[in-house]
């Protein structure tokens, strides 16, 4: 379980917020749905390495699908009523942020792929640990926005709102510390 430091702290701040709302929230299920959608993920990804040039943008689009799905998993575990479209629209602003901060990353892999034999394997490494960052990067997001926002605040947020919210809670968050936490999770769970 990838239940360390960052993510730790995310998953006792949204209890005590849940406390507050007079809502119990399984811990550890929020943290497995985090990790079973990033080791997903990060598989799925691998796999696209193999696609020279466009592996990287493959990637990104897993990547949105699968924090989508893990958004409403997630929403539906803490009890938070959200409609599919304020869902998928937050995960892809969230995912579209992030893939700005990791550009270079998906720009590497897409050049390394076409090295025939090593080329693909490294290119497929690189997207594993970038999309498995990915997740759980964007899992800390959505667990942090409604610690910080509460419930009942979220369920009546706007796309808008809820975009701009996501937001600050990223900007919020230390990315390189919570990414060094993501590359120690995915070394432990393969």
């Amino acid at each position: 379980m990838m239940n360390t430091g960052i993510m730790k702290q995310a998953v006792i701040s949204l209890n005590e917020a849940m406390r507050e709302a007079g809502r119990e929230v399984n811990a550890e299920e929020v943290v497995n749905i985090v990790e079973q959608h990033a080791i997903a993920t990060a598989v799925s990804a691998a796999a696209s390495g193999a696609i020279p040039g466009a592996g990287g943008l493959v990637a990104l689009g897993i990547a949105c699908t699968s924090t989508i799905t893990m958004y409403g998993r997630l929403a539906n575990v803490m009890g938070v009523r959200l409609n599919n479209g304020l869902i998928k629209a937050v995960a892809s602003a969230v995912v579209a942020d992030l893939a700005a901060s990791v550009a270079a990353t998906i720009a590497a892999t897409a050049a390394i792929s076409f090295i025939p034999g090593v080329g693909n394997m490294a290119s497929g490494t690189l997207t594993a640990i970038t999309n498995f960052g990915f997740i759980y990067l964007a899992g800390l997001i959505f667990i942090n926005l409604v610690a910080s926002l509460g419930v009942s605040r979220v369920e009546n947020m706007s796309e808008e709102e809820m975009k701009r919210a996501a937001k600050s809670v990223q900007n919020n968050m230390d990315v390189k510390a919570a990414m060094k936490e993501a590359k120690k999770a995915y070394k432990a769970s393969v």
